[in-house]
Formats: C-alpha cells, structure tokens, sequence
C-alpha cells in the first residue's frame, strides 16, 4: 500500500516508517519545512520506496497533497513537552492538524487510519488499569489535553464507522533509529551522567519502540475496521529501571529516598516553571503522577490481535547504552 505518514523523522515515527518500509510498502513522508537534510530521511530511504513533502502539517493544503493517491495514513505527529509556553503549539498541531487529518482521511476512504495517541489519554483510568476501554480523560497538561482532544476526536469517528486505528503507547523506550533518544530516555540522562538517581516507590509500563512500531506494521491491514489498541508492556518499577541504566553504564548508581508525594510536588513545581522557561518533556506533575501510581496496562487486545508478544523493556534501556 501506499501510506501517507506524518511524524515519521520521530523516536517512534522514524521506527514505524521503518516497519513499514520492510512490510513492503511505500511511504510519502511529511517532512516539516527546513527538516529535509535530516540523517534519518536518507537512512529510510535505503530501506525502501520512500518520497518525502515538505509542509506545514497545520496548512489545509499540506494535509491535501499529503493524502492524495494514499490508501492509508499514519498520524505519529505531536508536540511533547511541559512547556506551557508552547501551549497554542500544541492546541494547533496536536489537537486541531490531528482532527484535520483524521477527518479528511475518512471522508477520502482511506483504510486504515492509524492514530498514535498516549496511554495518558486515559490516565487516570475509572477501574485502576488502562485498557482499550477506557474513557478519555480531561487530563492536567496541555500536552494530555491536546492529545485527549485528538482521542475524541478519533474515537467519534469510529463510532460512525471509519476504520480508524487508535494506538496507545506507554513510556517507550529502546535505541533510536538516527533520531534523537525518546522521552524517557532524556528522563535518565541525569541519571547516568551524574549516577545519582531517587528511590522513589512506583512504576510505569514500560514499551520498547520497536514493539510499538511491529504494532503499527501490523495493524496497516484494510478492511478490519476501527480497533484501539494500548501498547503498553510490562510494568517495571523504578527501581527496576535505575537498574537497568546502572547496567547500561557499567557503573553503580547512588539512590536517594524520596517520598511520593514530595516527588509529585516537584513535578508541580516542574509545571509552574515551564510557565516560563523552555523546560523539556521528561519530567512534570502528570510523569510523577503516572510513575508513583504504578498503574498497569490491559494489552491483551492488542497481543491477541496483531499475535505478539512484547520485549523485554528493561533490555531495551540496557540496549540504549550498548549502541551509543
């Protein structure tokens, strides 16, 4: 199939249009203005047919020349971040190109639609675990809003009948492939730099983007209609995690205690900032909240599904350091 996808130069897009690629498919990439030149592009060239538009993914006529002679689409494109300042950004990209994308995508036929949202979407869940059923939440960031905006938006769309996929990736993790490191990587940069690390009782789930991009490939299959699927792998404590950087660095890591209610204050405090400076994606009120509320994923679905069965993700984190 020929597969429009937007996000592709990405930690998680760049790993699906590679999937995609060796499924034997082809792939129009959207490329943001000044972005053609990046290494990742030429590397997913060699792997495959791959043509690339540069636009404004916000721009009426981007999104038509992006679908057009397309059978299918893939949404991976967003704005993460707990820099308020870039609020409108994401209100414009995360919620609104998303709603313009999905939306043009059903009534052209395009078959499947994937959407790549985030298990923060439902979080946090009714029921204590966060499943394919789960309900949209409100959420406490801009980023969780814009991404809970799209989700309605997706999910509307279902209900009447277009067969578009909705994906829910948890805290994804592993090597990147010629991007930058994903989010959760940059959370333990400081970690393994200064090997000092908080001991704080929690966990998240935990995805290796390689699982995640296999999920994508194997949902790009038309005529199965809407399915939403959480990608979020096993849950894998703290300090499970402060281990496996530990063994990826060859090199012990000090803990320090820290209570869970201090550390969500931090994240409290982490939001306020972004208020006014650049702050990165790594740490806010919602990462803290997720972590120390260790709260488990229903993947049944979706290992049934796409018949598959996860990595390991604390090898995943070790595998970040050995290719460095």
């Amino acid at each position: 199939m020929r597969i429009a996808v937007t996000g592709g130069t990405g930690y998680v897009g760049a790993h699906t249009v590679r999937a995609l690629l060796s499924a034997g498919h082809s792939v129009r990439l959207l490329v943001a203005p000044g972005c053609a030149d990046e290494p990742v592009i030429g590397k997913l060239a060699e792997l495959g047919e791959l043509d690339t538009l540069d636009g404004d993914i916000r721009a009426a006529d981007t999104v038509t020349a992006l679908l057009d002679g397309a059978d299918a689409v893939l949404h991976a494109a967003g704005v993460v971040g707990t820099d308020a300042r870039r609020e409108q950004l994401m209100w414009e990209v995360n919620a609104h190109a998303a709603e313009a994308i999905l939306t043009r995508a059903a009534t052209a036929g395009l078959d499947p639609i994937i959407a790549v949202s985030s298990y923060s979407a439902m979080f946090p869940p009714p029921d204590g675990v966060i499943g394919p059923d789960s309900p949209t939440v409100d959420g406490r960031s801009p980023y969780a809003r814009t991404k809970a905006y799209a989700d309605r938006v997706a999910r509307r769309l279902q209900d009447d009948g277009a067969p578009v996929v909705i994906t829910y990736p948890s805290s994804v993790v592993g090597p990147a492939f010629h991007t930058a490191p994903g989010v959760t990587e940059q959370g333990w940069g400081l970690i393994a730099r200064h090997r000092v690390a908080p001991s704080v009782r929690g966990g998240m789930a935990m995805i290796d983007v390689r699982d995640v991009a296999e999920v994508h490939a194997r949902a790009m299959t038309p005529g199965r209609g809407p399915h939403r699927y959480v990608c979020g792998g096993p849950l894998v404590t703290f300090d499970e995690m402060v281990d496996a950087v530990q063994t990826g660095i060859g090199a012990p890591v000090r803990r320090l205690p820290i209570n869970p209610a201090l550390f969500r204050g931090a994240g409290r405090l982490a939001d306020l900032a972004g208020r006014f400076l650049p702050l990165s994606a790594e740490f806010s009120y919602e990462a803290a909240w997720l972590l120390t509320s260790a709260t488990p994923t229903d993947d049944s679905r979706t290992l049934a599904d796409l018949d598959l069965t996860w990595r390991s993700p604390t090898a995943a984190i070790i595998d970040c350091f050995e290719r460095a």
